[in-house]
């Protein structure tokens, strides 16, 4: 069974990795990820990133940030060998709990239109489809679903 934990700067090489075996997952550069470990910054937000391991196994990732009582999903990312065993739900379980703690009132997140799978997914834990961002995603080029579920206490 996977364990569930906060991302350390020891984690980024092996995330850096699955994140390229995964088409789905951002294209983002290391320092992108060290900048989770950091906290805060000059526009009043907060990062934070949780790893799904199984001993020295990286199996998933999770991003978010906080705006306001806004917490926003960057992104899960699970490896392709360990998906549908309930790792994203417990990254997602993580966000949640995080963000709960520290006051937010409600989740969102943007999804390639195309993304199916991940639709279905947040659908399930709750999500509601509330809108669309044309053009939004490059490489290729494709519209965004953005998906919203609020929270309270016992979700």
């Amino acid at each position: 069974m996977a364990a569930i934990r906060f991302m350390t700067a020891g984690d980024i090489d092996a995330l850096l990795k699955l994140a390229a075996e995964t088409p789905e997952a951002p294209d983002w550069d290391r320092a992108a990820y060290e900048y989770t470990l950091v906290g805060n910054d000059e526009q009043a937000t907060f990062r934070a990133a949780w790893v799904a391991v199984n001993g020295a196994d990286l199996l998933g990732f999770a991003v978010a940030h906080l705006i306001g009582e806004i917490c926003e999903l960057e992104s899960i990312v699970v490896a392709r060998s360990t998906r549908r065993k309930g790792i994203g739900k417990a990254l997602l379980d993580g966000v949640i709990g995080w963000a709960l703690a520290a006051g937010a009132r409600k989740i969102q997140l943007e999804v390639r239109a195309a993304n199916e799978s991940a639709i279905a997914f947040y659908a399930h834990a709750g999500f509601l489809t509330e809108g669309l961002r044309p053009g939004y995603y490059r490489n290729p080029d494709e519209d965004a679903v953005l998906m919203g579920k609020p929270l309270f206490s016992g979700d």
